[in-house]
């Protein structure tokens, strides 16, 4: 099973989903875009809940905090990101699993060199340990 990669991407940020998926192209990983009418959407047991199926690598892709519709809602996206990170690491997973991006809105190049991040990360980090748990379990049941 190839691995997986889940954005959540703020649509001011990138209010054109397959800009990102055409930026990631085709490989060995999956991408999966959810868009948000704001990161500051996303809240902490969804990151968690994404990261609990089998999924490699999960990131928020946002605006900056200046150009945000919502005021706060990219500095609450990053405390929240914070949040998941500590709590992964207390429960013995690799906290950089969760990622965060704050790029201009609508600014493709800056898009490119996040794809290029989550793409070197999810290579550094292989595929996740939950993922494989999931494969014996099923195995044993079978």
């Amino acid at each position: 099973m190839a691995m997986e990669v889940v954005i959540y991407a703020c649509q001011q940020a990138a209010p054109d989903p397959e800009v990102l998926k055409a930026k990631w192209g085709r490989g060995k990983a999956r991408l999966r875009v959810l868009s948000e009418p704001c990161s500051s959407k996303v809240e902490s047991f969804q990151m968690l809940r994404t990261l609990a199926t089998p999924v490699d690598l999960v990131w928020v892709l946002g605006c900056s905090e200046k150009s945000c519709l919502y005021q706060d809602g990219s500095r609450r996206l990053g405390s929240r990101v914070k949040y998941v990170q500590r709590y992964l690491e207390e429960i013995g997973l690799e906290a950089d699993r969760l990622g965060r991006s704050v790029v201009p809105p609508g600014d493709d190049r800056n898009v490119a060199a996040v794809i290029k991040d989550v793409k070197d990360r999810l290579k550094v980090l292989g595929e996740s340990r939950l993922r494989s748990k999931g494969k014996k379990g099923k195995r044993e049941n079978e």
